[in-house]
C-alpha cells in the first residue's frame, strides 16, 4: 500500500505544476496582450510634458513614434530632475535634443544630459555666447560626438511622418540672445502648439507676418516676461491654453502682472511650472492636460 500512496502523491505533484504551468502562460500572454493594447493606444498620441525646472525652461516630447525630443534643459541643476523623470517615463535615449537659445537657465541642465544620456542629435539656434556655460556645453556635445546642427529658418524637422515641427526663428550672430531664440510650430492633425522660448516682442512680430501661427496652446516667451506676449501675437495665436514656465518668488518678478492682465483679457486658460510640471497629450483631435478628460479643440 505504500508504493501506492507513493506514486498517488507523485500524480497529484505533477498534476499541479502542469495546472501551475498553465496558469502562468496564460497570465504571461495577459500582461503581453495588456502591454501590446498599452503601446497601441499610445503610438497615436503626442504627448508635451512642459517640466518644472525652477526658473528656466525644459520640454519633453514624446511622438506617436515613440521618438524623444528635449527642447531645452533648465539651469544647471535641473540636469539631474531632467534625468529622473526620463528614467520614470522610461525614455533611455533622446532622439533630438534642442538648444533654444544659449542662456544658462535653458542650456545649463543640458550639459549632464548630453554627457550622460545617448542622445541622437543636438540642434542649436547657431548663436554663439562667450560664457563658461556655453563653453561647456558646446564641449560635451563634441566630446560624446553627437552631431551639432544649426538651425535653420523654415526648415522643419523631419521626426514623425505625422508630426509637422517648423522652425519658425533661429539665432543670428548680430542680434541678442532672446531674439535668437528658436521658435517652434507644431503640429498634429488639428492640435497645434506654439513654443516661443524667450522670444521678445520684435522677434513675434517677425514671426506672425511671416508664418501662420495659430495655436491651441501658446507656451508664454520668457516666462511671462513683460518683453514677450504682445497682444499682436496672443490676437493671431488666439489660443484656448497658455503654459508658463517659471520658479515661484523669483527675482525677474516673472510673469509680470501685464502679461497676465493681457493674458487674462483674450480669456486663455493659463498652466504654469511653479508648482509642478505640466502635462499634455493629444490624439490630433482633442487635448487632455494633467490626465483630465479630452477636452474639444475650439479655436
Amino acid at each position: 500500500m505504500k508504493w501506492i500512496r507513493v506514486i498517488c502523491f507523485g500524480l497529484s505533484v505533477l498534476f499541479c505544476l502542469q495546472l501551475s504551468g498553465v496558469s502562468y502562460a496564460t497570465h504571461d500572454f495577459a500582461v503581453q496582450a495588456s502591454k501590446f493594447i498599452s503601446e497601441q493606444e499610445q503610438s497615436n498620441k503626442l504627448k508635451i510634458m512642459f517640466l518644472q525646472v525652477g526658473q528656466g525652461d525644459a520640454t519633453l516630447l514624446v511622438l506617436p513614434n515613440q521618438k524623444t525630443v528635449l527642447i531645452d534643459g533648465g539651469p544647471h541643476e535641473a540636469g539631474e530632475v531632467i534625468m529622473n523623470k526620463l528614467i520614470e517615463k522610461g525614455i533611455k535615449r533622446l532622439d533630438l535634443v534642442v538648444s533654444t537659445h544659449p542662456d544658462m537657465d535653458h542650456i545649463g541642465g543640458l550639459i549632464p544630459i548630453i554627457q550622460q544620456v545617448p542622445v541622437a542629435m543636438v540642434l542649436d539656434s547657431g548663436k554663439p555666447y562667450g560664457t563658461l556655460t556655453y563653453h561647456m556645453y558646446v564641449r560635451s556635445v563634441k566630446k560624446r560626438r553627437i552631431p551639432f546642427i544649426p538651425a535653420e529658418e523654415g526648415k522643419f524637422l523631419q521626426m514623425d511622418p505625422d508630426v509637422s515641427i517648423q522652425v519658425l526663428n533661429t539665432g543670428k550672430r548680430k542680434l541678442q540672445n532672446n531674439e535668437s531664440s528658436i521658435v517652434l510650430k507644431i503640429r498634429y492633425k488639428k492640435a497645434d502648439f506654439l513654443l516661443m522660448a524667450d522670444a521678445d516682442v520684435r522677434t513675434e512680430k517677425k514671426i506672425i507676418q511671416t508664418y501662420p501661427v495659430h495655436a491651441d496652446v501658446l507656451k508664454i516667451g520668457h516666462h511671462g516676461s513683460y518683453t514677450s506676449t504682445g497682444r499682436l501675437l496672443l490676437e493671431n495665436v488666439y489660443p484656448q491654453f497658455a503654459v508658463i514656465s517659471y520658479e515661484k518668488g523669483n527675482p525677474y518678478g516673472h510673469p509680470h502682472r501685464s502679461v497676465m492682465k493681457r493674458i487674462r483679457k483674450f480669456g486663455i486658460q493659463v498652466y504654469t511650472t511653479a508648482d509642478g510640471d505640466v502635462e499634455m497629450e493629444t490624439d490630433g483631435n482633442s487635448l487632455q492636460i494633467q490626465g483630465g478628460l479630452p477636452l474639444p479643440l475650439l479655436r
